[in-house]
């Protein structure tokens, strides 16, 4: 856990507005109106298949945990970016 205690506070707080945001802004909630549900922006983690279907599936939702890291992943990498421009930008201007 020492790499996890090495990032700035910034860096974390960053990346769970980042998370939050992304996964709110690019959520599909269709299901209450027969369509589909799906979280993840850029890869979609988890799916809800809604509606009637002529083949009912077995499995109405699905997780991808693989996804859902490549999405952390990216996410971590912008908080991380964005507090190296914060910290860049506050030492230019001293």
């Amino acid at each position: 856990m020492k790499i996890v205690s090495n990032f700035p506070k910034k860096t974390w707080v960053i990346f769970s507005v980042i998370t939050v945001a992304a996964t709110i802004l690019f959520a599909k909630c269709d299901s209450p109106s027969d369509g589909n549900d799906r979280l993840g922006f850029p890869f979609p983690f988890y799916e809800y298949i809604g509606g009637k279907r002529s083949i009912e599936p077995e499995i109405r939702s699905s997780f991808n945990f693989i996804y859902l890291l490549f999405d952390l992943i990216i996410y971590f990498g912008l908080a991380y970016f964005f507090t190296f421009l914060i910290k860049r930008s506050k030492n230019s201007v001293h």
